[in-house]
């Protein structure tokens, strides 16, 4: 063995030591605010008889979405992943928040998408069904700081999981079969409300509240997704398309991701529903295609949505 060897391995381990360093208090932070009761809050997730609790809280930097998340609080996410892995009837939401001042370099439209969709990340690689976790935003004036830091950017909350009924189309008699590709579009659905049987030519329009993002599904919208689902079973070559748009408020160079961001909550519903993914093409066209005067909130009501419209092969 050379004479130097044993030096250059020596170094390289020096400065792997300084590198992994470096690297674990980047992501595992010990805040040199430790010890101070005021920029203490503690972090605390429960649900019925479940609870997890560490003295130190998740705390994000303004205008930044990237978490440090001390080791106790890490030690809670583990838990409440534990927890969601082992209880399939709930779900999770994630709701971050961000001031309407702060700056956003993410690719979600607002940094609360961002803080949540973060943490999401870090639940599901410590084993948390992703299909159980549902990130929102929730928007505030101005952020409150623990020492000039952010300890509340992310809430917790639990829900029974949503059971969607199967796709699969029910057996009927064939005198009470109907197949409505045969049936004139005027004549179909006299007795349904308006939009929830699926028409192949005819677009169908998601709408969203302000800072929404997953589409609530009511009974028409679960209509037309069983319908939907039936067809693209009946015509394998076929795909969806997804087109996301927004309203024309805040930055106008985050409008494109916010309705991308928005096509793609849809195609998580519709894959619950049965449809491959793969048969599902997600897109924005952001603010340029408004249906509504973005000047009033009818307006911008109509200007939120996401367009669901066939490809035919």
């Amino acid at each position: 063995m050379s004479k130097l060897t044993f030096p250059l391995i020596l170094s390289l381990l020096v400065i792997w030591l300084v590198i992994a360093t470096w690297w674990f208090n980047s992501k595992y932070n010990q805040l040199d605010t430790y010890g101070n009761p005021d920029c203490e809050i503690p972090f605390t997730v429960s649900d019925g008889n479940f609870q997890t609790k560490s003295d130190n809280s998740i705390i994000f930097e303004v205008s930044d979405w990237e978490p440090t998340i001390p080791m106790q609080a890490l030690s809670s996410l583990k838990s409440v992943a534990l927890y969601l892995a082992n209880n399939s009837e709930k779900k999770l939401i994630l709701t971050g928040r961000f001031g309407m001042n702060e700056l956003n370099d993410s690719d979600f439209p607002n940094n609360g998408i961002a803080r949540a969709e973060a943490i999401k990340k870090e639940l599901v690689s410590y084993g948390a069904p992703n299909q159980l976790i549902e990130i929102q935003a929730d928007s505030l004036t101005e952020m409150n700081l623990t020492c000039g830091k952010i300890m509340t950017g992310v809430d917790f909350s639990f829900e029974k999981q949503e059971v969607i009924a199967s796709a699969e189309p029910v057996k009927e008699e064939k005198k009470e079969e109907t197949n409505l590709n045969n049936i004139p579009a005027d004549e179909v659905a006299t007795n349904i409300k308006t939009g929830s049987i699926f028409q192949e030519d005819k677009t169908y329009q998601v709408f969203y509240k302000e800072n929404t993002f997953k589409p609530e599904v009511d009974e028409e919208m679960d209509s037309y997704f069983k319908s939907l689902t039936k067809y693209l079973k009946e015509h394998p070559k076929n795909r969806l398309l997804l087109m996301g748009h927004t309203d024309n408020i805040g930055d106008k160079s985050k409008h494109f991701n916010f309705g991308k961001y928005r096509a793609r909550k849809l195609r998580d519903v519709l894959l619950e529903y049965g449809i491959e993914k793969r048969r599902i093409k997600t897109d924005s066209k952001g603010s340029s295609k408004p249906l509504g005067s973005n000047s009033t909130s009818e307006g911008r009501n109509q200007n939120r949505r996401v367009e669901i419209s066939i490809i035919k092969r």
